[in-house]
C-alpha cells in the first residue's frame, strides 16, 4: 500500500455508505447498551469494559469511513466548479434602472 498525496480519490477502493451505515449502527447499539447493562441487568463489571473497548474501536472505524466518505463526496463537488476549458464567458451587468427609450435592452429577459 503506497502513500498517494494529490492523487484523485477513487470510490471504489475505499468503504461505502452502507459500510458507514453498519458501523454507525452497532455503534449506537453499544453505546446503548452500556449503561442499560450497567443499571438495569447488572451486568459484570468486566463484560462492560469489553463493550467499551470494542465501541471505541467502533468509534474510530466510523470516524475514518465518514472522513474518507466526505473526502470522496467534496472532491467530486470541486471537480464541478471553477473554470472550464475556453474563454470566460462575459460578465452580466444587472441594472435596477430601466433603459431609457432610445436604447435597445442588453438581457434577454427585458426585451418583450
Amino acid at each position: 500500500m503506497s502513500i498517494r498525496t494529490n492523487e484523485e480519490l477513487d470510490p471504489n477502493e475505499g468503504p461505502g455508505f452502507g459500510c458507514f451505515v453498519w458501523q454507525a449502527l452497532l455503534f449506537a447499539g453499544l453505546l446503548f447498551l452500556i449503561p442499560i447493562g450497567l443499571f438495569t441487568f447488572n451486568w459484570p463489571v468486566w463484560l462492560l469494559v469489553v463493550l467499551l473497548f470494542i465501541d471505541m474501536v467502533l468509534l474510530f472505524l466510523v470516524s475514518m469511513t465518514s472522513v474518507f466518505l466526505l473526502r470522496v463526496f467534496f472532491a467530486d463537488r470541486r471537480r464541478g466548479r471553477g473554470r472550464t476549458i475556453g474563454p470566460a464567458a462575459p460578465t452580466r451587468v444587472i441594472t435596477v434602472q430601466p433603459p431609457e427609450q432610445g436604447e435597445p435592452p442588453t438581457n434577454e429577459g427585458e426585451a418583450e
